[in-house]
């Protein structure tokens, strides 16, 4: 009893030590600051004994020299060594060359440093405007050998590039990196004058312009030779919004290229590679002039495949026996982009287009329920925008006025409805089969004197059926998908061996199943036939082992008897 009372003297000993310190209340002032945490929560992040023990620790201890501050979900404050698995602000408080902070000098002997949720996104900015103008410097390198200082410039120019191009990923743009002293200059200040022709001529011979053409070269030309149909190509289904959202993205992406390839700093850039006549000029020029004619492209496709997004709308919300009356209204859609657009009547791309509406019924189909009217649907369905294609084929030409030249959609229909054809084979193999007359085993009732046991065997029989039956139901397989045949037969297989297990008696089949009764009996006397001469083999080896066992008992008496009386 002493030693509990006086451990919670030692406990409110600290504690008031804690709440008196002058250090601690310095790192609350900065968690107030930075990580704008309110009283009511740093009072109850500090009455926590591991988090008064993590911070008595860190002030008074050797074994740790930095301490992370962070909030958590609902805004608690949370502190420790390493920093969390969710995204949040830092408050990073690092010893400064001492072991022990003090209580006098403790403002002197710690750094203080905020680390953002998304650190991706200041990097480049750290980079740009801290380790970049120390570095590159040249009155903090004056004593440094010229190779040094030249090592370390390309270097930065590498990281610096690799950061922006990440900081571009990340945020699904093309960012194109400038040099360092472009970059860093105000647009007023590139100006035609001798010193910034020497300094780019400079770089030129150095390898540093070159290294940034190539690198914005190979940037836009991945953005140039992006295609819609990789998905398709790879294997996947998706839908129409796919393809509306990959040309908005990639409209503005190319106008993020062309307005940074046409800033006042790449333009001075490009005049004075024109002046010293560089060859990278007219490479450059050329990458200018696509990078314009694939901004065209994508402004065009874009413009004309917005009426689609109401269409695709509705055909998501609607039934589907309310959706024949929107396929005429999207085939009719499709042939006015097709001889309107100036981009978009090549038949790779409205191939891709009618591909993925064509997956959009599909998955529409796949989330309902496997039914007999269900299915009938689904055939017509898929019947109705297959006939809508060959129809409007046909009609083409009359989209296209007198003066234009016709382009028709020569391409064969078995690229857009080759899915939907093996879709349609699995659809006509299907037979749904009603689960109503096997429910009435389960209230059979059998009397006279073998009745309990042929219960008991009508009861067995039913709970094997149904153990099955939820196997089957249960099953994870897609009976639409046509690519997995191995568990088609596994579930054939199981389906099979339900029907089996209701064979034994003509009496159930005939009066309580009468469809599997249809099914079965013309191999029901078939059966009994095996049945009987099974049992006849048997009775046959059953008399053989009889007559073997009279014969073996006749020897065995006659020679018991034979040697008694030859003894007596």
């Amino acid at each position: 009893m002493v030693r509990y009372q006086n451990k919670n003297i030692e406990r409110v000993e600290e504690a008031f030590r804690l709440f008196t310190d002058e250090r601690v209340d310095f790192l609350r002032e900065q968690a107030f600051c930075v990580l704008r945490v309110k009283t009511d929560k740093w009072n109850r992040f500090i009455g926590a004994d591991e988090n008064q023990k993590i911070i008595l620790d860190f002030l008074d201890h050797i074994w740790t020299n930095r301490l992370l501050l962070f909030t958590g979900p609902g805004g608690t404050l949370h502190a420790g060594d390493t920093s969390p698995p969710w995204k949040t602000k830092l408050l990073c408080v690092l010893k400064k060359g001492v072991k022990r902070i003090s209580r006098q000098e403790f403002r002197h002997q710690l750094h203080l440093g905020e680390v953002p949720g998304y650190p991706m996104e200041h990097l480049p900015l750290v980079i740009s405007e801290v380790l970049v103008c120390v570095l590159s410097n040249g009155l903090n390198h004056e004593d440094w050998p010229r190779v040094v200082s030249g090592d370390i410039h390309r270097h930065l120019e590498k990281l610096r590039s690799k950061v922006v191009t990440l900081r571009g990923r990340a945020e699904g743009r093309t960012l194109l990196p400038l040099p360092l002293h472009v970059e860093r200059a105000r647009p007023q200040d590139i100006q035609l004058r001798w010193d910034v022709l020497c300094v780019v001529v400079h770089d030129i011979l150095n390898g540093i312009m070159r290294r940034h053409f190539i690198q914005w070269s190979c940037q836009i030309w991945n953005v140039l030779k992006k295609d819609s149909g990789l998905m398709l190509q790879g294997g996947d289904h998706p839908g129409p919004n796919v393809e509306l959202q990959f040309w908005a993205t990639q409209r503005e992406n190319l106008l993020g290229i062309q307005a940074q390839i046409h800033s006042p700093k790449v333009e001075h850039i490009m005049e004075i590679l024109r002046r010293v006549k560089s060859s990278y000029y007219s490479a450059f020029k050329d990458i200018c002039v696509k990078v314009n004619e694939a901004v065209l492209e994508a402004e065009d496709i874009d413009l004309y495949l917005r009426p689609l997004r109401r269409v695709i709308t509705s055909l998501e919300e609607r039934s589907i026996p309310h959706v024949d009356s929107l396929l005429p209204p999207l085939f009719h859609t499709l042939c006015l982009i097709w001889s309107r657009s100036q981009y978009y009547c090549i038949p790779q791309r409205m191939v891709v287009l009618l591909r993925e509406f064509n997956n959009l019924i599909i998955e529409k189909i796949k989330r309902k329920v496997i039914l007999l009217r269900i299915i009938i649907q689904m055939i017509v369905l898929m019947s109705t925008f297959k006939q809508l294609f060959r129809t409007y084929q046909q009609q083409i030409p009359k989209y296209y006025k007198n003066s234009q030249s016709v382009k028709l959609w020569d391409f064969p229909a078995s690229l857009v409805f080759q899915r939907s054809d093996r879709i349609m084979e699995r659809l006509l193999m299907i037979e749904v089969h009603e689960l109503t007359h096997n429910h009435m085993l389960e209230k059979i009732e059998l009397g006279g004197s073998r009745g309990k046991i042929l219960s008991e065997s009508v009861f067995g029989m039913s709970e094997e059926f149904h153990d099955r039956w939820r196997a089957l139901r249960e099953s994870k397989y897609d009976p639409l998908d046509y690519t997995n045949d191995v568990r088609f037969s596994g579930i054939v297989e199981v389906s099979c061996h339900c029907y089996l297990i209701l064979i034994p008696t003509g009496l159930l089949l005939s009066h309580l199943l009468p469809r599997i009764h249809q099914l079965f009996s013309p191999n029901y006397n078939m059966v009994l036939d095996m049945f009987n001469q099974e049992i006849d083999r048997c009775q046959f080896i059953l008399n053989q082992h009889r007559d073997q066992v009279r014969n073996v008992s006749i020897q065995t008496l006659f020679f018991f008897f034979f040697f008694f009386f030859y003894n007596f």
